[in-house]
């Protein structure tokens, strides 16, 4: 048991625990650093503006497409028919591949056949002077541009020629969106060995579109329109064909692929804004003799249902001026565009009242029934001045200079142009032309 000392003695032993345990607890606190006052609020900001639906939703598209893009799986090929298994060297062998993506993007899929674009391609291989020859390679793109790469299956090509080939050749014609010359040229090959064979004489060109359409002609080319072609995929191809008949009845035929890039596919798809195509007509503009340059656009589009017009603003270029003048608004006389072939409207400029301006573009923007922003441009130009004699240079090349005089009977035409020429020469027009010197006269 405890004694009273013993009990006070342990009372003043705890006594000066807990007095050196609040020093020590002072101490510490003391030493902490002071904390930071807490930061003042910012005042908030006045909201801006709401931007129009379709706007945002362009600008969401804009941005994701700016986004790095997640790695897309190379394509599958599922299968490559040769359509004949020994040929000829150069002729025609149609190779076509088939195939699909892992991840739905099938609509991003376009080919490479040897050097030729498209996923059915006329292929001609012409072997080495020891009769040896290499198969292309086949070359299967899928979004982003990943590649999928094969070898065209293996097939004979034997020691012989074809007597003669077509030759289908293209080009899109200016200030078109999509109407494509197409021109047929017959070859000789293996004639080239045969000199007594009897010569081809076209009679008429029978052809064939790949898009439901066809055409008769008598002259070795034809312009046809792929302008309203599905917009659903980033290439159309078209497999041409035509078939030529001679005055004999004899025939020839040949096979072209028309791979044609789709832009307003990629503009939908990757920006989310619907394009508004413009088709001038005529094709160039013409000027009035009372000074006014007047051009009909036919405007149109891809959806299904009408665009609504929302704003037209038009700006100025003037000759020998780096500038433009600022956007101005201005009216076609039009709300909407409907669906189908679309509406035309007319532009003109004065050339008499603003004789420096040689340009005006148009900018129109809209809306579709989904939402998207709908946006097109189109410019109305000053044709250039008749040529006169002050402002040509004379030609003095015999055989051009019949070419023009005969054009200009042909066509009934004061000017002709080169596209003129080329056409007439196309025709055969120009083939009995006697270019010779004149004969000096006797003395």
């Amino acid at each position: 048991m405890r004694t009273r000392n013993g009990a006070r003695r342990s009372k003043a032993q705890w006594v000066g625990v807990a007095a050196l345990a609040a020093a020590l607890w002072l101490w510490v606190w003391s030493a902490r650093p002071p904390e930071a006052p807490e930061p003042a609020r910012a005042a908030p900001k006045a909201s801006a503006p709401e931007a129009p639906p379709s706007a945002r939703r362009a600008a969401s598209a804009a941005a994701a497409s700016t986004r790095a893009p997640e790695e897309d799986p190379a394509p599958l090929i599922d299968e490559i028919e040769v359509e004949k298994p020994e040929v000829c060297a150069g002729e025609e062998n149609l190779i076509t591949v088939r195939a699909h993506t892992t991840n739905g993007t099938d609509e991003y899929l376009h080919s490479v056949i040897g050097t030729r674009a498209g996923s059915r391609v006329p292929l001609r291989i012409w072997p080495d002077m020891d009769g040896s020859y290499e198969m292309p390679t086949i070359s299967v793109f899928g979004r982003n541009n990943v590649v999928r790469q094969i070898e065209v299956p293996r097939y004979k090509v034997n020691d012989c020629k074809p007597e003669r080939i077509v030759v289908i050749t293209h080009r899109l014609l200016p200030s078109t969106p999509g109407d494509y010359e197409l021109t047929a040229q017959i070859v000789d090959v293996g004639v080239k060995d045969e000199p007594d064979t009897r010569p081809f004489k076209p009679a008429s060109y029978a052809w064939v579109f790949d898009d439901g359409g066809s055409e008769k002609t008598k002259a070795p080319f034809v312009t046809h329109s792929y302008e309203r072609r599905p917009q659903t995929a980033l290439v159309s191809e078209f497999l041409v064909r035509v078939e030529v008949k001679s005055e004999a009845g004899e025939k020839l035929a040949g096979r072209a692929l028309l791979q044609i890039p789709n832009m307003m596919f990629q503009d939908l798809a990757e920006r989310g804004i619907v394009t508004i195509g413009a088709t001038p007509t005529p094709r160039f503009p013409k000027q009035d003799g009372d000074g006014v340059v007047r051009q009909a656009f036919r405007l149109w589009h891809h959806r299904d249902a009408p665009v609504r017009i929302d704003t037209v603003t038009a700006v100025r270029h003037y000759a020998g001026a780096s500038d433009a003048s600022p956007r101005e608004n201005a009216s076609l006389g039009v709300v909407e565009i409907p669906p189908g072939q679309g509406v035309d409207v007319e532009v003109r400029l004065d050339t008499v009242r603003e004789p420096d301006v040689f340009t005006i573009t148009y900018f129109v923007e809209g809306e579709t029934a989904e939402g998207n922003a709908a946006r097109g441009t189109f410019s109305l130009m000053k044709p250039p001045p008749a040529p006169t004699k002050e402002s040509s240079i004379p030609v003095t090349e015999p055989v051009f200079l019949a070419k023009i005089k005969r054009a200009r009977e042909l066509l009934a035409q004061e000017f002709v142009t080169d596209e003129d020429i080329r056409r007439l020469e196309r025709e055969g027009k120009m083939a009995d032309l006697d270019v010779s010197p004149p004969r000096a006269k006797a003395p």
